[in-house]
């Protein structure tokens, strides 16, 4: 009998606890799957279709691409290199609409050597879309 008693104070602990709560956001979790998974249309519903992708170098912005459909375009040419790096998030920051991420990719090089860089990247969301993303210049992790 002490057995069942012990069996229903486990299962409450683990089944009746609220989920431990995460310090991901979802739009900017699934937009990196979808990536990964190189899941042009997956990513495309996450685009705002004014998106703006911006590297940040010392004091300068340069906009690498403007829109939906530019960006779209050009990740189809991205995908197409089959050294096509993955990305792994971490260190995530939320700050309102902005959410900061350390973005480390892994990808195989065409002598066959594995290689990785991360980069600081800024998501700014805007009516639950990305809008905007700063991607800062990439370091050896």
């Amino acid at each position: 009998m002490k057995s069942i008693y012990l069996f229903i104070a486990l299962f409450c602990l683990t089944a009746c606890s609220p989920a431990k709560p995460s310090n991901e956001h979802p739009i900017v979790a699934d937009y990196s799957a979808a990536y990964n998974a190189q899941d042009l249309q997956a990513m495309s519903a996450l685009m705002h279709p004014d998106i703006e992708w911006l590297s940040v170098s010392g004091n300068k912005i340069t906009v690498e691409a403007k829109g939906k459909d530019i960006l779209t375009e050009a990740m189809k040419g991205y995908f197409s290199d089959p050294n096509m790096p993955t990305g792994v998030l971490r260190n995530w920051s939320i700050n309102g609409d902005y959410i900061a991420v350390t973005e480390t990719a892994h990808w195989t090089s065409k002598a066959g050597e594995t290689k990785s860089q991360s980069a600081l990247t800024v998501y700014q969301l805007e009516n639950d879309l990305i809008r905007r993303v700063y991607y800062y210049p990439a370091v050896k992790p």
